[in-house]
């Protein structure tokens, strides 16, 4: 009897066992594809950052010469990690493509030099900022001084300019013809030709008197 519980007690404890390892191999998965993960992004960051300088950074061989002597090794543009043995023989492979710890030791070397290298940019960026608005301004100074010069010499400015030759380029407006009232005869011509109408009467019945008599 004793033996039977025994061996019963034993089986449980193997399928708790089990059921632990199962545990632990879900979280080992699941870390597993985290760290891979954050491998990734951070190589892309460096990709990014290494872009705006665009120079190839040395890289400590003893990081990635495992089994296999190297004499040189880069970290070039689009982080691309350039390797050189001793035989002169070239390995390139992305920064994503190595183990998530090894990433993490390139970029924790790379990171002092890029910093430098951005820094310098930056800076180089300022000077040359710095000087072309230097040059603006003095360029608007001129432009004013040159506006005031020709204010006060009286020579016309663009605003006046530009009313003249408004001023030049209208067509001239069409004169206007004064047409003459219609004349109205007046009351007393037709006096007038009343009064030349009787006297002919009269002087015609004068002369038929006379040619009776």
């Amino acid at each position: 009897m004793a033996s039977e519980d025994k061996g019963r007690d034993s089986a449980y404890g193997f399928v708790d066992q089990l059921r632990e390892i199962q545990g632990e191999y879900l979280m080992l998965s699941e870390l597993s594809q985290k760290e891979k993960s954050y491998g990734e992004k951070l190589a892309e960051t460096m990709r990014l950052l290494q872009y705006e300088v665009d120079v190839t950074i040395p890289i400590d061989t003893d990081i990635l010469s495992g089994s296999k002597s190297l004499k040189e090794a880069f970290l070039a543009s689009e982080s691309v990690v350039v390797m050189i043995d001793n035989q002169d023989n070239k390995l390139s492979r992305p920064l994503s493509g190595f183990p998530p710890e090894v990433i993490l030791s390139i970029i924790q070397y790379c990171t002092p030099e890029l910093k430098r290298l951005i820094t310098e940019k930056r800076r180089n960026a300022f000077s040359k900022v710095n000087a072309l608005e230097k040059v603006l301004k003095e360029l608007k100074k001129a432009q004013a001084t040159f506006k005031q010069t020709k204010k006060d010499s009286g020579e016309p400015g663009e605003a006046e300019e530009m009313v003249e030759e408004k001023e030049e380029d209208a067509e001239p407006s069409p004169a206007k013809v004064e047409v003459p009232a219609p004349i109205s005869r007046s009351k007393s011509n037709k006096d007038d030709t009343f009064a030349f109408r009787g006297s002919y009467l009269e002087r015609k019945e004068a002369a038929d008197r006379m040619s009776v008599g």
